[in-house]
């Protein structure tokens, strides 16, 4: 799996990424959006978004 330098990158990069990002809840892309520099692959941004759905943040 290809790990980019940070959230934007990722979300230029990988399709996927960015149509999953596209599809939550504004306040799970803000949470996610305060740890850009942390979401390298499109494996730990999953994780984020469930983590962020869950209410774990």
């Amino acid at each position: 799996m290809k790990q980019y330098p940070d959230l934007n990158a990722l979300l230029k990069g990988e399709p996927k990424a960015a149509a999953l990002f596209a599809e939550i809840p504004q306040y799970a892309r803000d949470q996610i959006m305060t740890r850009s520099q942390h979401v390298n692959t499109l494996d730990e941004l999953e994780g984020y978004v469930n983590n962020v759905l869950r209410g774990d943040g």
